[in-house]
């Protein structure tokens, strides 16, 4: 888990033009430092006094557990990131440092495949052609590899001649899964119409402190699991749950927070919109022996408008929301739930401070913790402690 690049290496050859990475020229200290600063700024900004602890950072290499790369054709079949600042231009990738000391290996072998076998590479403008992307999932604490081939249904895939590349692969991750997922749709995001599993498991399985996750290839998860790991341990400290409190998780994913609360709590409650990802969620708790949680399939407002009505005895509400943060309609379902305690995860803090300021009103935050999820990018992920305001 301690990957550490020496002194005689340098950055990554792709940076300054592969859009995954803006400042492996600026010394890893600095950066933390200038994120730590950003969150003072949107302090006085948003005029919210309250204990700002030290910022949290990690390994600033391979700590990324999963990477979505695109296929191109350029003086051949590529397979990379697109440029920063640009979706058109695709940068052919043979390194990623944040993400995985298996990555240049895999993409070469996968480019040097597809090459010899022929098959064509999907242009998104004239939606033609039958490679798309290539997921990589990859465990930190246990090793685990899971692999995604995304293309059209325009041709055949070479199974067996894949699989048995993909095995003969000298990796330092073993590789647990290998999925082939056809997607016929127009959008240039990764669409799952149809997935089969062509080897292994249908899941990788990570492990936190004592706990064990399964991670399936269409499932959200936490990008850093050892930064993941540090701030759920926060979460839990900051709950300070006596056994005698419920708990509400809202965009709960793969239940990863409800069951390291479970054990400390008379209930957790946990909400995901997505089916899978909430048979994912049961799954985890199953498998760490969890039985006072529970899960909906449900969105995060329609939930606190109709079944949420009837919890009333919320003591502590988990908000872990993507980038976009809480619509308005959201934040007022939680001022009529009531919750004594609330815990806001974000990783856009922009659209936390402004959602602080909205719950304002009626809760007062005791203290913000950052943590640096993403070395070598601008982003941040940011830990709020809210308290119900009493007269």
């Amino acid at each position: 888990m301690d990957y550490q690049l020496s002194a005689n290496d340098k950055i990554c050859k792709h940076f300054g033009s592969c859009g995954g990475c803006s400042f492996q020229d600026v010394p890893y200290k600095e950066q933390v430092l200038c994120k730590e600063e950003s969150i003072r700024q949107l302090m006085r900004i948003y005029g919210i006094d309250c204990a700002l602890m030290p910022i949290n950072s990690y390994n600033e290499w391979f700590y990324r557990n999963k990477m979505e790369f695109s296929f191109g054709q350029k003086e051949g079949i590529s397979c990379g990131l697109y440029k920063k600042a640009s979706h058109g231009e695709l940068i052919d990738i043979s390194e990623c440092l944040i993400f995985s000391k298996d990555a240049g290996v895999i993409l070469k072998a996968i480019k040097e495949f597809f090459t010899v076998k022929g098959n064509s590479v999907h242009n998104k403008f004239s939606h033609k052609g039958f490679l798309r992307n290539l997921i990589l999932r990859e465990t930190k604490f246990t090793n685990e590899l899971m692999l995604g081939l995304v293309t059209t249904s325009s041709e055949e895939l070479d199974k067996e001649g894949f699989l048995n590349m993909l095995k003969g692969l000298n990796l330092n991750s073993t590789l647990k899964s290998v999925y082939w997922i056809v997607n016929d749709s127009l959008s240039d995001a990764v669409v799952f119409e149809k997935k089969e599993l062509l080897f292994g498991e249908s899941f990788i399985e990570e492990k936190l402190d004592e706990f064990k996750f399964k991670i399936a290839i269409d499932s959200f998860f936490q990008v850093n699991p050892l930064a993941q790991k540090n701030l759920y341990g926060k979460i839990r400290d900051y709950a300070k749950l006596e056994k005698c409190e419920n708990v509400l998780d809202l965009f709960c994913g793969g239940g990863s927070i409800g069951i390291f609360l479970a054990g400390m709590a008379k209930f957790v409650w946990g909400v995901e919109v997505s089916q899978p990802i909430v048979d994912c969620a049961w799954q985890n708790a199953k498998e760490n022996n969890i039985e006072n949680i529970s899960f909906f399939t449900a969105d995060a407002r329609a939930f606190l408008n109709t079944q949420g009505a009837f919890y009333k005895n919320v003591d502590v509400l988990i908000i872990n929301p993507p980038r976009c943060g809480l619509s308005n309609k959201i934040i007022r379902a939680i001022l009529r739930l009531n919750p004594k305690t609330i815990i806001y995860s974000s990783c856009n803090p922009d659209t936390l401070f402004s959602n602080l300021k909205e719950l304002s009103v009626a809760y007062k935050p005791q203290l913000i913790e950052p943590f640096d999820f993403f070395p070598h990018t601008p982003h941040l992920e940011t830990l709020v402690l809210l308290k119900q305001i009493t007269s």
